[in-house]
Formats: structure tokens, C-alpha cells, sequence
């Protein structure tokens, strides 16, 4: 053994480590039995006397839960690895094999100690910590705070996944808690190598097991309980002046008290003893803000974030730092995240609208403190509402169009496949007629389309479906009841009276008004010139005039503003009507065709692209498919694999959903596709070839077919 320093008061000595090195070396129970002496004086004495030091010290809740007794010490069988180990087991065990049960373990071997917590692959406790883990997020956020494991302390992991420095047991228990993670076991441990362990005296090793056994204890908790958080609570509860969150108490009455000073040290005494409290983070992220140390506070906000990655309030409570420092993009981001995690957080637009008007950018600070006043309004918060209302008196908006390109580049990037060239088409035919009309096949994103560009141009937006029993103005705009003396309005005609609104008060304060887009979508499933004939002559005078009222009912008239911009959208079937002439003379018409390319890149890269591509190049002549449908078809195959259904199947399955239903009639290129279709389902599809073939049947005797 290599000469080093022995504590007179170490358990163990340089004979204890040597007895494991020889028995190591011969292998045998016959030299243990030889030495059976030396070996209760050098071990097995040390290890019981340790022992009881450790239960004299450790928290009532682990003594309540462990079986403590001595008589379970054994050594090893093993002699090519020989050791002595002791288990602490819990008083009520999921398993008669005791090694299949979650354990905190004390073990000696030959080079050092060791010592922690193991919960096997085999263990029900496992399956007990994956369930709890996986269905409690509160559990999670729970352990992360109130687990404490030291850096020297080894997360046992076989992951690929890299494990971060900052939140390594954050990122362990993703790791763990995966039923099929490659780290088939949960272990914690520490150890020491044998020439550390001579230079502790018995309390100090009982020191460093205490501190870790205590740590990991909610994770033990969290195997071994079915309701992990009250056992965790209540565990957490008897060790409370022990670990940090004491401080941290101690701490907030500081800050409430304004003492900072002695806020900040009891905030770092409870990050010295539990590093993951979130509040102590908290707090003193709020004393150093206020106290003027900003960098202070950004790291301590920036550590509580990796704690708590869902928390939108410090996002807020960061992004008022950055405001203060006018670091005002930055600012911007976590008012953005913040919202993005908590849509009606009213502090966040609030932020968000005055780091806008720092930015000179008043439609946005507008839109983002009238939402702000309107959730103040329903959270009762009087002092903000009143505050953001007296902001918003001294804001006037202009609206600024964006300019085409810049309309492109965003449109392009929510993903929607379409051409310059239409898109260009489409601002165009807006600025020119602001009636437009779209057709297409069903599915080529028409109404995408509308919705994007006015989200691009920050447009108001509204879509009305078309119901095929529109006979009159009255489905559209609603009516004058002379019963109850009032109009009974529709959204359309909200919506007018709105765009109305808006183009008058602009007026008012010399600005440009907002646009407003109403859209008709399937507007040919009535017919046009009925429901819409007033808009229809009304048109004609604004393309002249600029403005022109139309009239809701008698004595009740509505301006018919430039802001306001008509779009319908069309599919041409049997269940649908032709339009008049007068239709197409007061209104600019685009016909959005679905080119292969953009399907064939839409697909991606799925096994049956090529497949599903040659079915659409055999039938989109008769029964055209755009991305509505191969979106379903993805979805429908995806949710089939997690069944453990094969692709070809759930395939098989959409082809005759989806595909043959649309194939039908008497012209003789429907015969033609069902043909090709036949001969690409043959021996792959037998569900839709087993249709097509008697489709293809009933078209070649009748010469009409249909699916049904």
C-alpha cells in the first residue's frame, strides 16, 4: 500500500484495505475464514460503530422509513471483487429479493469507499419513479428544488445526452426517468479513494454520508412512495431548519424589511446549503436589481431560469432589468418568451408596450397596453389599468404597410408554399380592386393564404363562411327586427361598422387607418349575386368616390371605407354555383394552381413519397389533391405507427379514405386513372385495390362510377 497520512481517529486503518487487496489476490473463503479476526476488528467493527453514528444523526423521517437494523451486514460472495456492503432497505419492501428494493448502501472495497443511493433495472421501484416522474411535472420541479447533490457526486448515466454542469440533475432525470433510457438504473454516490478515507475522523465520514443520504432523499421518496410530493413535503418539513429554505425565509424578511444587506447574506447561506431553492435565486435577483448590481441579478435570474425554464414572470422581471439597463431587444425577448409561455400575462404586454414606445414604435406599444388595460380591467388591478390608460392617451398609431418584400420573406417563412409571382399578384390585385377572388383545388391554401398576409400587414381579419342557403343580404349582414326596434347584427356587419370606426377616427387624427380584411371563404357555395348584390353596386361607387354607404336597413347606414378589403375564396364542383358577370367585372380573380414540386417537397421525407406522388400523377386530373390532404394522410400514418402499424397499412387505409371517394363520374379519364390506381395498389394496398378494382368494374359495365 502506498505510504500515506492515518487519522488516529479514523474507523479504519491501512490493515483494512490491505485484508481486501489479499483477499482480492487469493480468491477464496479460505483466507477470509483464516483471517475471520482481522477482519471484524479492520471492518466489520468500524463499519457497525460508523453505522450507529450515522443513525444517531440522521433526520427521524429517513430513520422512520429505513430499516435500520445491523443484522442485514454481510460480505460479499463474490471474492474477485471482494467488499463489505451494507443496505439500508425500507421498512416496506416492493420485493422479497431484497436487491430488487430501492437502497441507500455503505461499501468498502479494496481502493476506497463508497456509499449512496441504487434502484435496479429489475426494481418495481424503478417503474414507480418513471410513472411518478413522467405524469407529475409538479414532481419534477419539485426534486430539482429540493434534491441537493454536491458537484463531486457522480449521477450515474449511460446516455448519450450530455449532461449540463449548470443543471446537471435537471438533465439527469430526463435521463432516468425514460422507460427506455440506456441508464437502466438510478444510482447517486460518492466516494473516496482509500488514502482519503484515512485522513477523516468518524464524524466527518459521517458527515459526508449524512449530507448525501439526506440530499437524495426525495428521489428515494420518488421510487419508493405513490404519493412522492406528500412524502416529499412531509420529509422536507422535518429537516426544514437543516437545509436552506430556512435561510431563505430568513432571507425574504430581510428584503421585505429593506434590510438588503443581511437579505443577501441569509439568500447565500440557503444557496449553500440546497443550491436549487428557487426562491432564494429569486429574491436576491430582486435585492441586487434594486440595489443597482444588474449583473448580479441578470446571473441569478439566468440560474432560476435553468430551475424553472417555464417561469414567465422572471422573464419579465429580466426583461425590466434589460429595460432599465435600455438594453431595449433584449428586453423585448423576454417579454416575448414570457407571453409565449403565458399568453394572458397582463404585466408582460404592459412591459412590452412601453418598451415599444421606446422604440418609437406606437402601433405595437398601442396593441400591446390595450390588451394590458383589458386584462387589468379583469384581474381588478386598478392602480395599472389606470396607469396604462393615461399611457394610452398620448399614443396615436399610424399604420405603415410593409413593404412587398418584406411581405414575402415573412410569408415564406410561416411555411406557406406559394409562388412570388401569386403572392405579388394577390398584393396587387388588393391595392387595385380590394376585392379579390381566389379558386383553386381544395386544400391549396386559399384561406392560409388571406390569413397570413393580413397577420404579415397587421390587418384586422375576419372569416365568414358561406352557408349554401344565402338567398338574401339578410344572411349576411342581419336585419331590422320592428318588433324589438333593433338591428340584429352579424359578425360581418360588426366587422364593417369596426372598419368604419377606424377609417373615421384615423381621419380624425390625421394618420393612415389600419386595414381590415373580410373574408367569404367558399363564397360560390350560394349564389353571389344574391346575398352580396349590395355590395356588389356599392363597390362601383367607392372605386369611384373612395367612399360609399351601404345600407344595413331603413334609416341604417354603414361607410363602406378604403381600409376595407373583400376577399373570397372559391372551389368549382357540382355542389357549387358559376358566377355572373358582374361578379367578375368588380373583382380581380387569381386561380392558385398546386404545382408537383411543391407537394413532392411538402412530403419530406417519408417512406411513401414517391408512391403517393405517382397516385397524384395519375388522378389529379380527375380527382385533384393539394396539401390539406397529404397533411392528413402524414398525420393519420404517424399516429399509426405509435399503434405499431406499418406505414404500407395505414396507407393502404388513406388511399381509400381519402383518395377514392373523390373519384367519380362519366368521362372516360376516370376510367383511365382508376386503371393506373388499380395497378399501383396491386400486390401493396389491398384494402383500396380491393375498391378501386370494383370501382373500375362498375365504370367499365355502366360507364359511370362512383365510391358508394
Amino acid at each position: 500500500m502506498t505510504e500515506v497520512f492515518v487519522n488516529p481517529e479514523c474507523p479504519f486503518s491501512l490493515k483494512s484495505f490491505d485484508l481486501l487487496a489479499q483477499l482480492k489476490k487469493h480468491s477464496s473463503q479460505n483466507f477470509y475464514s483464516k483471517h475471520e479476526e482481522d477482519f471484524k476488528t479492520c471492518l466489520e467493527l468500524p463499519i457497525k460503530q460508523l453505522l450507529h453514528y450515522l443513525t444517531a444523526q440522521l433526520s427521524g423521517e429517513i430513520i422512520r422509513k429505513l430499516n435500520m437494523e445491523f443484522n442485514l451486514f454481510n460480505l460479499e460472495v463474490d471474492f474477485s471483487q471482494p467488499c463489505f456492503e451494507y443496505n439500508f432497505f425500507p421498512k416496506e419492501m416492493k420485493s422479497k429479493i431484497k436487491s430488487n428494493n430501492a437502497n441507500f448502501f455503505i461499501q468498502v472495497i479494496q481502493n476506497g469507499f463508497w456509499f449512496g443511493l441504487y434502484v435496479s433495472e429489475r426494481s418495481a421501484d424503478r417503474q414507480t419513479f418513471i410513472k411518478n416522474v413522467q405524469t407529475n411535472t409538479t414532481l419534477k420541479e419539485i426534486l430539482i428544488q429540493n434534491t441537493v447533490v454536491s458537484e463531486k457526486c457522480d449521477l450515474f448515466s449511460k446516455s448519450s445526452q450530455e449532461i449540463s454542469p449548470i443543471n446537471r440533475l435537471g438533465d439527469w432525470l430526463k435521463i432516468v426517468a425514460r422507460q427506455k433510457s440506456a441508464t437502466k438504473c438510478i444510482q447517486v454516490t460518492r466516494y473516496f479513494t482509500y488514502y482519503q478515507i484515512l485522513t477523516f475522523d468518524y464524524q466527518q465520514l459521517t458527515n459526508e454520508i449524512k449530507q448525501l443520504f439526506e440530499g437524495i432523499f426525495p428521489v428515494f421518496l420518488a421510487a419508493t412512495c405513490d404519493e412522492p410530493i406528500a412524502a416529499i413535503e412531509e420529509y422536507l418539513h422535518q429537516i426544514n431548519i437543516k437545509n436552506g429554505k430556512y435561510y431563505c425565509w430568513q432571507g425574504v424578511n430581510k428584503y421585505q424589511e429593506g434590510n438588503y444587506q443581511d437579505a443577501i447574506k441569509q439568500f447565500d447561506i440557503a444557496l449553500e446549503k440546497a443550491p436549487n431553492i428557487a426562491d432564494a435565486y429569486r429574491y436576491r435577483g430582486k435585492v441586487k436589481a434594486e440595489s443597482g448590481y444588474t449583473d448580479d441579478a441578470i446571473y441569478d435570474y439566468n440560474y432560476l431560469l435553468l430551475i424553472q425554464p417555464k417561469n414567465y414572470e422572471i422573464y419579465d422581471e429580466r426583461g425590466n432589468i434589460y429595460y432599465n439597463l435600455e438594453n431595449y431587444e433584449k428586453a423585448l425577448d423576454d417579454y416575448n418568451q414570457s407571453l409565449h409561455i403565458n399568453p394572458n400575462f397582463s404585466l408582460a404586454y404592459y412591459h412590452r408596450g412601453l418598451t415599444y414606445l421606446k422604440l418609437k414604435n406606437q402601433q405595437k406599444a398601442f396593441e400591446d397596453l390595450c390588451r394590458a388595460t383589458e386584462l387589468f380591467d379583469k384581474e381588478k388591478d386598478v392602480d395599472n389599468y389606470e396607469e396604462a390608460q393615461c399611457i394610452l392617451k398620448t399614443i396615436y398609431p399610424d399604420y405603415s404597410e410593409p413593404l412587398f418584400t418584406e411581405i414575402n420573406q415573412n410569408i415564406r417563412s410561416k411555411g406557406l408554399r406559394i409562388s412570388e409571382s401569386i403572392l405579388r399578384r394577390y398584393h396587387l390585385a388588393l391595392k387595385t380592386r380590394k376585392f379579390v377572388i381566389l379558386s383553386g383545388t381544395s386544400g391549396t391554401g386559399k384561406t392560409w393564404l388571406t390569413k397570413a398576409y393580413a397577420e404579415v400587414v397587421a390587418a384586422e381579419y375576419l372569416l365568414v363562411p358561406v352557408a349554401p342557403n344565402w338567398t338574401t343580404n339578410e344572411d349576411l349582414l342581419g336585419y331590422f327586427n320592428p318588433m324589438d326596434k333593433e338591428y340584429h347584427y352579424t359578425a360581418f356587419s360588426h366587422f364593417l361598422e369596426k372598419a368604419a370606426q377606424e377609417y373615421e377616427q384615423a381621419q380624425t387624427e390625421k394618420r393612415t387607418p389600419r386595414p381590415y380584411h373580410l373574408i367569404l371563404d367558399e363564397m360560390n357555395l350560394a349564389r353571389v349575386e344574391y346575398y352580396f348584390a349590395k355590395f356588389l353596386s356599392v363597390m362601383e361607387v367607392r372605386m369611384r368616390e373612395g367612399l360609399a354607404q351601404i345600407e344595413l336597413a331603413s334609416e341604417k347606414q354603414v361607410l363602406l371605407p378604403p381600409n376595407l378589403y373583400f376577399i373570397g375564396t372559391v372551389n368549382v364542383d357540382e355542389t357549387t354555383h358559376n358566377f355572373a358577370d358582374k361578379v367578375y367585372d368588380r373583382a380581380q380573380m387569381i386561380e392558385i394552381e398546386v404545382c408537383r414540386n411543391d407537394l413532392f417537397e411538402h412530403l419530406g421525407e417519408v417512406e411513401y413519397r414517391e408512391i403517393l406522388m405517382e397516385v397524384w400523377d395519375n388522378l389529379h386530373l380527375v380527382t385533384p389533391f393539394a396539401f390539406r390532404v397529404l397533411d392528413e394522410i402524414n398525420n393519420y400514418v404517424n399516429e399509426a405507427k405509435l399503434l405499431d402499424i406499418s406505414w404500407e397499412e395505414a396507407l393502404d387505409e388513406q388511399l381509400l379514405q381519402k383518395i377514392l371517394p373523390k373519384l367519380k363520374g362519366a368521362d372516360d379519364r376516370v376510367g383511365e386513372a382508376l386503371k393506373a390506381f388499380v395497378d399501383i395498389a396491386e400486390n401493396k394496398f389491398n384494402l383500396s385495390h380491393a375498391k378501386a378494382s370494383k370501382m373500375l368494374k362498375t365504370f367499365e359495365q355502366h360507364g359511370f362510377t362512383s365510391y358508394f
